[in-house]
């Protein structure tokens, strides 16, 4: 009896120190058809695509404006990626 009365005492005593621990974090809901991580990818496409399609306009010594904008939308496409990753990935 004395060993029943030990483990009772052990379990009883286990079961707060348990309880004391939070409850493990919910997983955030996506979006249906992951239309949360879709538009960082989209939005970086289309800077990239606007900004190579713009180059065509710039004058061969690059003297316009198109020549300061579309190196912009190039770079800023790139850097877009650097989010849309770290979302898609988190």
């Amino acid at each position: 009896m004395a060993k029943n009365k030990a483990k009772a005492k052990r379990a009883q005593a286990e079961q707060p120190a348990r309880a004391a621990f939070p409850a493990p974090a919910a997983v955030p809901a996506v979006e249906e058809g992951g239309k949360k991580l879709l538009w960082p990818w989209l939005l970086a496409a289309v800077l990239i695509v606007g900004g190579y399609s713009l180059l065509h306009k710039v004058d061969p010594y690059g003297r316009n404006a198109w020549a300061v904008i579309s190196p912009l939308l190039i770079l800023a496409g790139y850097l877009a990626i650097i989010p849309a990753i770290l979302r898609t990935f988190r």
